[in-house]
C-alpha cells in the first residue's frame, strides 16, 4: 500500500467506525452551514428595492449571520471536545503501536478534510436546494408582492460559509493537535477509563447561583417600564445564565446529596442507580444540562416573542394607526384651512369622513425640582415624572366633556389629569408660567382614534384656561380620516394625491415639515402596514431560523450525553444484574435517569420563561403588542410544541441508551 493513501484511508475508516458520533455531528454541521448560507444569501439579496421595509430584511439577516457565526464557534468547539474525549484511548493505542505524533496529526488532518467536505459541502448543497423554498416562505410572511425578489446563487454567501466553517474546523484541529502533543500515550489511554471523584458540595457557588438566579428573576418580574425593560433585559439574561450554570453544577450536587441522606428514598433500586450515577458524574453532566436548559430557554423565548409580534401585527397596526390617514398640524400663521382642504379632498371618496381634535403640548418650566414635586415640562412636549419621560397632552374642558359625555368645570388654579397606564403625577405642576394643583379626572377615555400611539403613553391634562394658553402656545390639531370601503391600492392612491396637493401650499415642497412657520405631517395605515409586516416578518423568520439551529444543538448535546453515559454505565449495570438486579429493574432505572437528564432542563427552561414573562411583555408593549392573550397563547403553544419534540427525542434516545446498556448483558 502506498504511504500517500494510507492516512486518507485510515482517517475515513475512523469516521466510519465512529459513525454513531460523527453522523449527528456532520448533520448538525451541515444544518448550521445551510442556515448560514441561506441567511447570508437573503442578507445580500441584490434585487430588493431600496425601501425601509426591505432594509429591515437585510438588517435582521445580518444580525442573524452574526448570531449563528458566534454560536457555530462555541458549539462546534464543544462537540469537537466531546469527540476527542471519546477517542483518547484510540489515539493513545495508535501511539503505542508505533504511530508518531506527526503521523497522528496527519490522520487528524485528513479527518478534518473529510469532515469539511461532507459537512460544509453538504450544508451548502442543502442550502442551495432549500433556498427557493425558504425565499417563498419569507415572501409569504413578509407580504412581499411584485418585488422581483427571486432565487439566485449567492457566490458571496458560499464563500463566506466556506471561510467561516473552515476556520472553525482548522481551529478545532489545532486545539486537538496541541492536546494530543502534550499527553503521553499512556496518559491518553488512561484518560478514557479514569474515574471521577465524588464532587464536593460547593455551598458558596450554590448560594451565588441562587442569588444570581433570584436577581435575574427579580429584574424580570419588577420591570414594567418599556425603557427600563430594554436597558435591563440583557443584565437579567446574564444573571439567569450564571444562575443556571450554578444551579446545575453546585445546587444539584447539594440536592443529590440530600436525597442520598434520605435512606427511605435512596435505598431503592431505581433511585439508588439514578442518584449515584448522577452524583458521581455530575460535574460533567452539569455543564451539558445547563447548556440544554439555556438553549431550550432561548428557543422558547425567541419563538414565543417573534410569533407574538407576527400574530399580533393586525392589532398593533390598528393601535398605532387608528385611522386610514392621520394628519397632524401646528400652523400658527394659519397658512392652510385644513377643514376646507380635507372636505375638498374627500369629495371623490364615497363614504369618506374625518374627525378633528386639538391639544397643546408642554413647554419648559422655570420651576424644575429634583424631587419631582412639580411636573417638569420640556420644550419637546414631554414631562419628567418619576424618572419616566412621557408625552403630555393638554385638553380644554369642552373637549374633555365632548369626548367623555361629562359636564365638568375646572376651577382656576386646578387642572385635571388622566394617566393612561396608571402612573400618578405629582400634586402640582407648572406649565407656561402658571402653577396648577392636579386632581384626577372623574372619567377616563381612550385616546385611540384621537392621537398617535407612542411607546411611552401620554398624560392627559385638562386646563381651566386652555383658550388663554392657546393664544400663546400653538395648538396641535389632529385629523383622523376614514376612507370608507376603499381598497388598499385606492387608499394608497388617495394618500399619494393628498401629499402632492399639500406640497403646493407648503413653503418647502420637498418636505412635509417646515421650521419657521410650524409643521405639517401625515401617515397612511396601508403604507405603514407594509413596513410593519416586513419588520415583524423578518423577526419571525429569524426566530424560526435561530430556533432551528438552537434546537439542533440541544438535540445533539442530549444525544451525545446519552451515548456517552450508556457506554460508561454498561459495565456498572452488568455488575448490578450479576448481583441480582432484574432486566425490568434495570430498564426502570435507565428511564428514571434519562427522564432526569431530559426533562429537568425543560422544566427549568419553562420556569425561566415564566419569570421572564413580565419583562418580555414590557418590551413587546413597546413594540405595540397590546394583546396579552396573543403573547400568552404563543408562549404556551411554543412550549407545548417544543415539549412534544423533546418527548420524541427522549423516546429515541432511551432506545439507543438501553441498546448500549443491554449489549452483552443479557
Amino acid at each position: 500500500m502506498r504511504k500517500s493513501g494510507f492516512y486518507p484511508k485510515l482517517a475515513w475508516g475512523n469516521i466510519v467506525r465512529n459513525r454513531q458520533f460523527y453522523v449527528p455531528y456532520l448533520l448538525t454541521l451541515g444544518g448550521t452551514a445551510a442556515a448560514f448560507y441561506i441567511i447570508g444569501a437573503l442578507a445580500g439579496a441584490r434585487d430588493l428595492p431600496v425601501m425601509n421595509r426591505y432594509i429591515y430584511l437585510s438588517m435582521f439577516m445580518t444580525f442573524g449571520l452574526f448570531v449563528i457565526a458566534i454560536f457555530a464557534v462555541i458549539f462546534l468547539g464543544y462537540t469537537n471536545s466531546f469527540l476527542m474525549k471519546r477517542r483518547r484511548k484510540e489515539l493513545g493505542l495508535y501511539n503505542v503501536l508505533g504511530m508518531g505524533k506527526r503521523n497522528i496529526a496527519r490522520m487528524l488532518g485528513m479527518e478534518t478534510v473529510y469532515t469539511a467536505l461532507i459537512g460544509i459541502g453538504g450544508g451548502i448543497l442543502a442550502g442551495l436546494l432549500l433556498q427557493k423554498l425558504v425565499t417563498l416562505l419569507l415572501c409569504r410572511i413578509m407580504a412581499f408582492h411584485g418585488t422581483g425578489f427571486s432565487f439566485y446563487v449567492s457566490r458571496e454567501g458560499i464563500l463566506a460559509t466556506i471561510a467561516l466553517f473552515t476556520l472553525i474546523l482548522l481551529g478545532n484541529l489545532l486545539v486537538n493537535l496541541i492536546r494530543v502533543g502534550r499527553q503521553s500515550p499512556m496518559e491518553l489511554m488512561r484518560s478514557a477509563s479514569a474515574g471521577e471523584r465524588e464532587p464536593k458540595s460547593n455551598w458558596p457557588m450554590a448560594i451565588l447561583g441562587i442569588l444570581a438566579l433570584g436577581g435575574g428573576y427579580a429584574i424580570a418580574v419588577f420591570t414594567n417600564n418599556a425603557g427600563m425593560a430594554f436597558a435591563l433585559y440583557f443584565p437579567a439574561v446574564i444573571l439567569v445564565i450564571i444562575g443556571t450554570y450554578a444551579l446545575f453544577t453546585a445546587v444539584s450536587i447539594v440536592a443529590l446529596k440530600a436525597l442520598r441522606k434520605n435512606k427511605r428514598y435512596y435505598y431503592q433500586p431505581r433511585h439508588f442507580i439514578g442518584v449515584s450515577g448522577m452524583l458521581y458524574r455530575m460535574r460533567r453532566n452539569a455543564v451539558g444540562l445547563a447548556n440544554i436548559c439555556i438553549l431550550s430557554t432561548m428557543v422558547l423565548v425567541i419563538l414565543s416573542s417573534t410569533c407574538s409580534l407576527w400574530f399580533g401585527a393586525e392589532d398593533m397596526i390598528h393601535t398605532r394607526y387608528p385611522a386610514d390617514v392621520l394628519v397632524s398640524m401646528e400652523d400658527p400663521n394659519h397658512m392652510i384651512d385644513m377643514d376646507t382642504f380635507l372636505t375638498d379632498e374627500l369629495k371623490s371618496v364615497p363614504g369618506g369622513s374625518y374627525t378633528s381634535y386639538e391639544f397643546l403640548t408642554g413647554y419648559d418650566s422655570t420651576e424644575e425640582t429634583e424631587d419631582h414635586s412639580s411636573a417638569i415640562f420640556m420644550k419637546d412636549g414631554t414631562a419628567q415624572v418619576d424618572s419616566i419621560t412621557r408625552n403630555v397632552l393638554f385638553f380644554s374642558a369642552e373637549t374633555y366633556n365632548r369626548i367623555t359625555g361629562e359636564n365638568v368645570t375646572v376651577e382656576p388654579g386646578t387642572a385635571l389629569y388622566m394617566s393612561v397606564d396608571g402612573v400618578p403625577m405629582p400634586d402640582t405642576m407648572t406649565f407656561a408660567g402658571t402653577t396648577y394643583t392636579l386632581l384626577p379626572t372623574p372619567k377616563s377615555f381612550n385616546l385611540r382614534g384621537r392621537y398617535h400611539a407612542y411607546v411611552s403613553k401620554p398624560y392627559v391634562v385638562v386646563l381651566p384656561d386652555y383658550a388663554e394658553k392657546s393664544q400663546v402656545i400653538t395648538p396641535t390639531e389632529y385629523y383622523c380620516i376614514s376612507l370608507g370601503k376603499l381598497r388598499d391600492e385606492e387608499q394608497q392612491t388617495f394618500y399619494d394625491a393628498i401629499r402632492e396637493d399639500v406640497t403646493t401650499i407648503m413653503p418647502d415642497e420637498e418636505s412635509v415639515f417646515w421650521e419657521e412657520d410650524g409643521y405639517f405631517s401625515f401617515e397612511c395605515r396601508v403604507e405603514n402596514t407594509k413596513e410593519i409586516r416586513s419588520m415583524y416578518g423578518s423577526f419571525l423568520f429569524m426566530g424560526i431560523s435561530l430556533g432551528f439551529v438552537f434546537t439542533m444543538a440541544a438535540v445533539l448535546i442530549i444525544y451525545y450525553k446519552q451515548i456517552s453515559e450508556g457506554m460508561e454505565d454498561k459495565n456498572r449495570f452488568a455488575i448490578m444484574q450479576q448481583v441480582g438486579l432484574s432486566q425490568k429493574e434495570v430498564k426502570h432505572s435507565i428511564h428514571t435517569q434519562i427522564l432526569t437528564v431530559f426533562f429537568l432542563p425543560l422544566i427549568t427552561a419553562g420556569i425561566h420563561v415564566m419569570f421572564a414573562y413580565p419583562i418580555i411583555r414590557a418590551i413587546l408593549r413597546a413594540m405595540m403588542l397590546s394583546s396579552e392573550t396573543v403573547f400568552i397563547t404563543c408562549t404556551v403553544a411554543s412550549f407545548l410544541v417544543f415539549s412534544v419534540l423533546y418527548a420524541v427525542v427522549y423516546a429515541l434516545t432511551a432506545k439507543v441508551y438501553y441498546r448500549i446498556i443491554s449489549e452483552d448483558n443479557k
